[in-house]
């Protein structure tokens, strides 16, 4: 690991270049992250010689990381969060309805929002006969 480190390194920016990182931040206002926070940041910095994950500017592992995705929805079981070569330009150009579609359909919130609708059904139905009995009774 750390060969391939140095090697990207070297391949990279330039000598002068040793570290460096992805963030991304997380629009929380629904809560799916159970942070408490609207937004979540999570950041891996790669170094010749580190390799670091932070949640929300904190030093966390990487199974922390997993974990707080897995519990937002994202499964590692999950085939569809590779995007295939040429897909990139196509998203860059979509709505941002369209985009939102593809992300709910990627992240499996489409089957969630289904199972909660279908879920929300069947409470009604037994609320109604539930009320429905208590008049007899």
């Amino acid at each position: 690991m750390a060969q391939e480190r140095a090697t990207f390194f070297q391949e990279g920016a330039g000598a002068a270049t040793m570290s460096a990182y992805v963030e991304i931040v997380f629009d929380n206002s629904d809560h799916r992250f159970p942070t408490g926070k609207e937004e979540t940041i999570i950041r891996r910095t790669v170094g010749l010689k580190k390799d670091e994950y932070s949640l929300d500017k904190k030093s966390c592992t990487k199974l922390d990381i997993m974990n707080l995705l897995e519990s937002a929805g994202f499964s590692r079981s999950n085939p569809y969060y590779i995007v295939p070569q040429g897909r990139i330009t196509s998203l860059t150009h979509s709505k941002d309805s369209e985009r939102l579609e593809l992300l709910k359909e990627i992240a499996g919130t489409k089957v969630y929002d289904s199972k909660r609708e279908e879920s929300l059904k069947i409470l009604n139905e037994t609320s109604n006969t539930s009320n429905y009995l208590n008049r007899f009774f």
